[in-house]
């Protein structure tokens, strides 16, 4: 065997360097920019508010005050603060050398549940992405022109929106103060997507004024987003002797989610400038499978085993 493709696992690495110690090993390029994804992820979660305020006509940002929120949105947030009291709950049992099985059954959740309780190290909190957020700019202009909700849904409608009218009026007293107070508010899952794509890509001039704003006020972000764009160029490039350099570049950030990631290329770093220099990929693998537990979930508790193998066969 000459060419094995893999993701970062240790074992994985150790194993085929036992059975084929001639073989190039090469991390596979989803899992590069999937683990470098999930830090960046993390980065924002730690640094940004899930809404960012901006104050119109004003040089000064403000990011810690909290904004208006709908009644299912505060429903998320105590939500995911009650997850939280029980993650740390079973942290600390099982820092009393407790068993995963007493945990799982002293808080009435699944064993599988307490391990991944046990890995997280922050509160799991969701980005809150709407679906009318692509029409944020129509919905403002038609407010302010004093339409009505119904006009305004419909507006919506004829520009592609394919949600229920349910959805529109629960923000609307929230959209409707923004405006009152001149201000707006920038999502972080908007601010994820610089990451991977450029701000000319972003249709919206309004969301796109509203981005460069805030990168001119978070210089931090502004160049670890340039970071990992460059990151990108370097993994399809075919010039590994630049990763070198990258990595002596990314340090001077002192970014823990991006040292984090450092650490884990450096761990495997021949494979990763293998993954540079060759076009080898597992990436049929990893489809076909996704596409076998889509089925088995799909078909869970439904149906026999002969039919789960005709379908992941067909």
């Amino acid at each position: 065997m000459e060419t094995v493709t893999k993701d970062f696992s240790l074992t994985y690495k150790n194993s085929i360097s036992e059975a084929h110690p001639n073989a190039k090993q090469i991390v596979d390029r989803f899992h590069i920019l999937k683990n470098l994804t999930d830090d960046m992820c993390n980065y924002l979660k730690r640094t940004v508010s899930d809404r960012i305020k901006l104050i119109k006509g004003n040089d000064n940002l403000s990011i810690d005050e909290k904004p208006i929120l709908t009644k299912r949105q505060q429903n998320k947030i105590d939500t995911a603060n009650r997850k939280w009291k029980i993650i740390k709950e079973a942290k600390r049992l099982y820092a009393e050398n407790n068993s995963k099985s007493y945990i799982a059954r002293k808080l009435g959740i699944g064993r599988e549940t307490v391990n991944k309780y046990l890995k997280l190290t922050q509160p799991p909190v969701k980005d809150s992405c709407c679906i009318i957020d692509n029409y944020m700019t129509l919905i403002k202009k038609m407010i302010v022109g004093k339409k009505k909700t119904k006009e305004i849904y419909q507006a919506m409608k004829d520009a592609g929106y394919n949600g229920k009218m349910t959805v529109l009026n629960m923000h609307m007293k929230t959209i409707k103060q923004e405006i009152k107070n001149n201000t707006t508010y920038l999502k972080r899952c908007k601010l994820k997507k610089l990451f991977f794509f450029d701000l000319d890509n972003i249709r919206n001039e309004d969301l796109k004024n509203d981005i460069i704003y805030y990168l001119n006020q978070n210089k931090e972000l502004s160049n670890l987003i340039d970071i990992v764009k460059g990151f990108k160029i370097i993994l399809f490039s075919k010039k590994p002797e630049e990763l070198i350099v990258w990595i002596d570049k990314a340090e001077q950030l002192n970014i823990d989610e991006l040292n984090s990631f450092i650490n884990l290329i450096e761990s495997d770093i021949e494979a990763v400038k293998n993954a540079i220099i060759y076009d080898y990929s597992n990436g049929v693998t990893e489809g076909f499978n996704n596409k076998t537990k889509v089925i088995k979930r799909l078909m869970y508790g439904r149906c026999s085993q002969e039919l789960l193998k005709i379908k992941v066969l067909a």
